[in-house]
This record gives C-alpha cells, structure tokens and sequence, in this order.
C-alpha cells in the first residue's frame, strides 16, 4: 500500500483546512451578502430575478459572482473529505473523534442559519458538518465488515446508500456529495495520486446533487500537496472558527440589509 510521503514542504493538514475554510467563506458571502442581501432571493420569484437581472447590470454582476462563490464552495467538500479520512486514519479514539465532531455540528447550526437564511430557526436544511457525522457513522459500520468478500463489501454499499438517504432526508447541506466523497477516499486511502484522481472523478459524477459541484476537483490541487504532517494546530481555535466565521457573515448580512 502506498502511503503519503512526508515532505519538508507543501501544505500540511492546517494548511488544507484553512484552504477549506477560505472555500467555505466564499460560499458563505455568496449566500448572505449577495443571494439573500443584495439580490433578497428569499422575497422574489424565479422570474422576477430573470427580469431584475435583464434590465439591471449590477443584478447581472452580483448574480454571476453569487454562482462563482457557490461553485468556490464545493471545493471544501473533497478537503473536508479528506481531512476526515486522515483524521479517522491517525485518531486514537474514534469515538471521542465523533464527538469532537458532532459537538462542532452542533455548535455550528444556529449561526449557520444566520447566516444562510438570516434567522436563528431555520428547518430547511442543516450545516455541513453533520454531512461528517454521517460519514463517521458510516466508517463505524464499515469496521463490522471488515472483510473484502462479497457479502461485506455489499453490506459497506449498503451502508453507503443509507447514509445518502439520511443526509437526503435530514437536508444536510452537500452531505450525499460529502459522503459519496468519502466513501471513494476511504476505499482508496493510501493509494496517493490514485485516490486523487479516483476523488476528482467522483467529484463530477456529485453533479447528479448539484452542477456546482463541476467546479469541486480544484480542491484536489489543495490535496496534491498534503505533505503528510499535521502543521501548527490549536485544538480550541480549529474547532471555533467555522462558527465564528458563520457568526460574522450572519451578523454582517443582518446589519447590512
């Protein structure tokens, strides 16, 4: 088995994950200041906005930009994908990874609502964290079937199929894409290029989800240069800054419309 080569350069798992978060707030913006702000998405119609952007350039502009952020965005899912499968791979504990985890989900919801639908109570869809909790789930029922026959590799299919189905039924943002992701990178990790290029394939076959996600291989060039090391890491701060970013982008949407 190939295993990741450790270099003295290239970007280390803080590093990817500060990549994410940059991709992250990208959509972020998109969403919050031009969707729901400057375009009020949540007020007009379908047609509306095609009139609005016909006879309007600035509306044109801030809809062309709001759909490049979007598709910015799906590049932190094939990160925090991998991030996942290299954070299950070195965990000491993959139950306390879990909660880790989960807590941050958790955390994360009500400024994400803030800052994607401008209120704290939002039901129409969850924040993408729980998409790896899902994932999580996932990599534990994969460890009951642990052989590489037939019977268990349907099973961890089964578990897969599964696993979409709840992040359809539960409205988690990207969360069949970001378990589909994992999946592949799961069944190919330590594999090095070849996981990439296995990622990036699947990444398109995600345009089934969202045509977004034609865009999402551009963050396996972030991945190409994992050098295998963890990087300067502050546990509290990492854990904090999805929802603080979300807080700020919320906060800034709500004092700007």
């Amino acid at each position: 088995m190939e295993t990741v080569r450790k270099r003295s350069s290239g970007i280390s798992s803080n590093g990817l994950r500060t990549w994410g978060m940059f991709f992250l707030l990208a959509g972020m913006l998109g969403k919050s200041i031009l969707q729901n702000g400057l375009l009020n998405l949540g007020a007009v119609s379908f047609g509306q906005l095609l009139e609005q952007m016909q006879t309007s350039r600035a509306a044109m502009l801030y809809a062309t930009l709001a759909l490049l952020l979007q598709a910015m965005e799906t590049c932190a899912v094939p990160i925090f994908a991998f991030l996942l499968v290299e954070g299950v791979e070195h965990t000491s504990s993959l139950r306390n990874y879990a909660l880790r985890v989960a807590g941050l989900a958790v955390l994360s919801e009500l400024p994400y609502n803030l800052a994607t639908s401008g209120k704290l109570l939002d039901t129409t869809s969850r924040n993408p964290v729980f998409g790896l909790v899902v994932c999580l789930v996932m990599v534990y029922l994969y460890q009951k079937f642990p052989e590489k026959n037939a019977p268990h590799l349907l099973l961890r299919v089964l578990v897969t199929a599964a696993a979409v189905i709840w992040c359809s039924m539960l409205s988690i943002r990207y969360g069949n894409s970001t378990v589909v992701l994992f999946a592949a990178l799961w069944a190919f990790r330590g594999k090095g290029s070849f996981q990439s290029l296995v990622g990036s394939a699947v990444s398109i076959l995600c345009c089934i989800f969202s045509l977004f996600f034609m865009a999402a291989p551009m963050g396996f060039l972030a991945i190409h240069f994992y050098n295998g090391e963890k990087g300067p890491e502050n546990r509290i701060v990492d854990s904090l800054a999805y929802p603080a970013l979300l807080l700020v982008v919320g906060a800034a949407g709500r004092l700007l419309f």
